[in-house]
This record gives structure tokens, sequence and C-alpha cells, in this order.
């Protein structure tokens, strides 16, 4: 009897210690692959880094060059008609320069998580007008007419700077991607407790295989373009617009068909209060408000 209860403790304790290596085994695998799936993300992270200095070098190289090489010219040459057509290049580069710089900037907030709200009163048309002042350029060189149906009265509850970077983003997006000649729309208006916005173009649409991918980082769809010239930028301006609408608990996505796309913000109405300051036309901050007062560059 004694034997058989030693045999049976003895089976017991080898399956005991079987059921224990195996899940030993199973806390091992399921490590291993935590620490793989680890190392992936690192490498795509170190991917991305890599990708992102590449395309910084090709956007900023190019118009600092130019920039540069006009700033020459124009100290050689008295103000002539050629003097001024240079100017005028110094200028689009100088916006086109300021747009990318604030989007970096921009992002490295979101990374860092600083990016809190800070509201006031703000003349959305006023800030339109701002944004379509720094596309000039791109409107009249592909003969777009920009309009606008702002459906609000008076002044809205909101994020000046945000609104402002966000307007910038998506009109952006709707000048380089619509075909010469077209218009864009910008909408303003109510639904319920939400303020709308939306920036519709017709021209390139975005593939419907882009849909998950089109608010990523560095991400850039459909680079065979019938719209679009050249493939500029770095790829942050739709991430930046997700973020900054995350942030201020709201919600964006778009729409398109045949050549017809747009933007749609949803962004909960917010009231006002007596700390709160006004915001209103060229109360923007911008990296070149000046150009006469810039000293340094």
């Amino acid at each position: 009897m004694i034997e058989n209860l030693s045999d049976e403790l003895l089976l017991q304790e080898v399956k005991r210690r079987f059921e224990q290596k195996n899940e030993t085994l199973h806390e091992l695998e399921f490590l291993t692959k935590k620490l793989y799936d680890l190392n992936e993300k690192l490498r795509e992270n170190d991917k991305v880094k890599g990708e992102f200095l590449s395309l910084i070098k090709n956007v900023f190289n190019n118009p600092i060059g130019s920039l540069l090489n006009l700033s020459s010219m124009m100290l050689k040459n008295e103000d002539t008609p050629r003097t001024q057509k240079m100017k005028l290049l110094l200028d689009v580069e100088l916006q086109k320069l300021n747009f990318q710089l604030n989007n970096i900037f921009t992002a490295a907030e979101i990374e860092a998580g600083e990016i809190g709200n800070y509201l006031s009163a703000v003349d959305i048309k006023a800030v339109f007008d701002e944004v379509c002042k720094s596309f000039t350029y791109l409107i009249e060189d592909k003969a777009l007419v920009v309009e606008s149906d702002i459906g609000v009265s008076g002044m809205i509850i909101s994020d000046a700077k945000k609104l402002h970077t966000i307007l910038l983003n998506l009109i952006s997006n709707a000048c380089e991607y619509s075909f010469r000649g077209n218009k864009i729309l910008f909408r303003v208006f109510t639904k319920e407790a939400l303020l709308v916005l939306e920036v519709s173009n017709t021209g390139d649409v975005i593939s419907k295989e882009y849909k998950k991918e089109v608010f990523n980082r560095f991400k850039k769809v459909d680079k065979n373009s019938r719209a679009r010239e050249s493939v500029e930028g770095l790829g942050l301006g739709l991430s930046v617009v997700n973020a900054l609408v995350e942030s201020m608990d709201g919600v964006v996505d778009y729409e398109s068909s045949t050549t017809l796309t747009t933007f749609r913000v949803e962004l909960k109405l917010q009231e006002a209060s007596a700390s709160q300051s006004t915001v209103g036309e060229s109360a923007n901050e911008f990296m070149f408000d000046d150009f006469d007062e810039m000293k340094e560059f």
C-alpha cells in the first residue's frame, strides 16, 4: 500500500514538474515574441527617423539654396522689374519654408505632449483669409477659385493657433491636389452641439486602399498625381491635422467621389468666458511676420 502510494506521489510530482516546465516554456515563448515585436518597432522607428531626416534635407535644401541665390542677386541689382520678380520669388520660398517649419514644430510639440488648448474668441473668416494669403502663389499659379461659406455669425470660441494650423494644412492639401482652374470651397456651420469645418476640392482623389493610412505621419499617398506637378512636403500635414483635432476632442475624416474630395472636421461648440481674449485677422503667429524686421535667417 505504501509502495503504491509512493509511486502515485512520484507520478504526481513528475506531472506537476512537467506542467510547470510547459508553463515556463509558454512564458518564454511569449516573452520572446514580445521582445521580437519590440525589436521590430525599434527598427521601424529607426527607419522612420532615417526617412524623416532624408525628407528634411530634400525639402529644405532647395528652398534655402534658392533664397541664398536670390538674396545675392538682389544685392547686385537695383530696384528694377527683374528685382521685383526676384523679391516675389523670395516671398514664395519663404512662405513654403514657413509652412513646412510650422508643421515640423507642431509635430514636435505633439510628440512631446505640449499641445494644451488655449481658447479665445476667433474670427474664423479672418483666419481663413489669412491662410489663403499664405498660398496666394499656389492659388494664382493654378488659377484656382477659393470661396467660403461661413454659416456662423460673429466669433467662435476655439484655439486660434490650432485652427490656423488645421486650415493651413487642409487648404494646402486642397490646392496641391486640385485640377488647374477649379474651385476650392471652405464651409463652416453648426450641427447640433458641433462646429463643422469642411474643405472641398475637385481634383485627384485618395484611393480607398489608403483610407487607413492617410492620417499617418510621413505618409504621402497617390504620388502619381495628375494635379501635382511635383511631390513636395514631409507627409506631416494630415497627421498634424488629425492630432490637433483629437487634442480638441474632435474628429476629422474625409469622403471622395470621382473627382470631389471633402475633408470634414467636427469640434465641440465651446462656451465663451470672461477670461478669453479676442483673436482676429493677423493675430496668428508666423515665423516670418515682417521681412523688413528680420535680422537673421
